[in-house]
């Protein structure tokens, strides 16, 4: 006899609840066991932190305190860019120190959030092995030195992991952190429309229950500065469109945020089956890439493909940090051989190329 609906695969949806519900409490347990009697923890966070990484975090370090009364330090490489990202920061109370701040042997626990050891992402300071790793992210590593990697690529956010071990075991959150894994999740899922699982939205419908939508509003409705539109003016001007690729450049960007915007904006248009968005910020060249979903596509591998290893990510979203050599940081040359992997590695057809709004060399008020 059934239990209740399938989820799709022919698993029963109830048998599915039941069998997240229980792997959240073997999670909690696990945490709790590691962190146990420690009284000094570091949570350290991917570089250059999106709202999963900094919702994941404030709610991790809400848990700690909630259970084991301890106050854990936020710890973050790289900067916090995007306007929303700020709004977050100061409208839900985030306090997290720059890690050149930090010395690391002042923490007995230290763990890492939306990102693993051997990422891109991860800018921990060598020889130092977290105790905890939260990550969703797709990974290549062993994590074996980890006392307790909660790893799952399965779901589409890190907040619903964190948010699991919540709901899950029916601990109460207070608002900030049920609006900041609500906004962890939605953008890191695209308003649950990509690589989303039912838990997924499961657990969006607890915290969005629980958060405060005029905060949240105000986050994502933030203001953005004039030099937002010059960005988008310059990466309109110079995209271009490669049988169904389209890419470009913006040049010297003042956070590695804004690549991921502007690939997010592009790849509305139609037609369109892959997005590569580049721009550089001293010494590093930052590269976002979107695809369709589809069977045969992996993002994630093209974006380590073409980066030589120095990228990574999911199928339809991912990104690269590709270090400029130092003898010759030109970061416009290493963009052209950057789209040039690219396109080959999307099979995109060259000789189809056109510009996406006007010639890069055409005159208008913003140069």
């Amino acid at each position: 006899m059934s239990t209740g609906p399938t989820n799709g695969n022919g698993t029963s949806a109830n048998g599915a609840a039941d069998t997240a519900r229980t792997e959240a409490v073997a999670n909690l347990r696990r945490l709790i066991e590691v962190a146990r009697g420690k009284r000094r923890p570091l949570i350290h966070l991917q570089h250059n932190p999106d709202p999963d990484a900094l919702g994941s975090a404030a709610a991790l370090r809400f848990l700690l305190d909630r259970l084991l009364g301890v106050d854990a330090t936020l710890a973050y490489t790289g900067r916090v860019g995007r306007v929303e990202n700020r709004a977050m920061l100061r409208h839900l109370d985030i306090r997290i120190k720059p890690s050149f701040k930090i010395d690391y042997d002042d923490f007995d626990f230290i763990a890492v959030v939306d990102t693993h050891p051997g990422a891109g992402t991860c800018r921990l300071p060598e020889g130092v092995v977290p105790d905890v790793v939260i990550d969703h992210h797709p990974s290549l590593s062993e994590m074996s030195d980890v006392a307790f990697p909660y790893y799952d690529p399965d779901f589409g956010s890190t907040s619903t992991m964190v948010g699991a071990l919540f709901v899950e075991n029916g601990i109460e959150m207070d608002w900030r952190v049920a609006t900041a894994l609500t906004y962890g999740i939605r953008t890191d899922t695209m308003d649950l429309s990509r690589g989303t699982t039912p838990q997924d939205e499961r657990i969006f419908r607890e915290v969005y229950g629980n958060s405060d939508k005029q905060v949240l509003s105000r986050i994502e409705r933030a203001r953005v500065p004039q030099a937002y539109f010059i960005t988008l003016e310059r990466a309109l001007r110079r995209a271009q469109v490669t049988d169904f690729a389209l890419t470009t450049y913006l040049g010297e960007i003042s956070h590695s945020d804004s690549v991921a915007e502007i690939a997010d904006l592009l790849f509305r248009l139609e037609g369109i089956k892959w997005v590569m968005v580049a721009g550089f910020n001293g010494p590093t060249l930052f590269c976002s890439i979107r695809a369709v979903q589809s069977p045969d596509v992996k993002a994630g591998l093209v974006a380590r493909e073409i980066s030589d290893g120095q990228g990574g990510g999911h199928d339809t979203f991912a990104a690269a940090q590709i270090a400029l050599p130092e003898d010759d940081p030109d970061p416009d040359e290493a963009f052209v051989e950057l789209r040039e992997r690219f396109l080959k590695e999307v099979r995109a057809k060259k000789t189809l190329t056109r510009p996406l709004t006007l010639p890069p060399d055409a005159k208008t008020s913003v140069s």
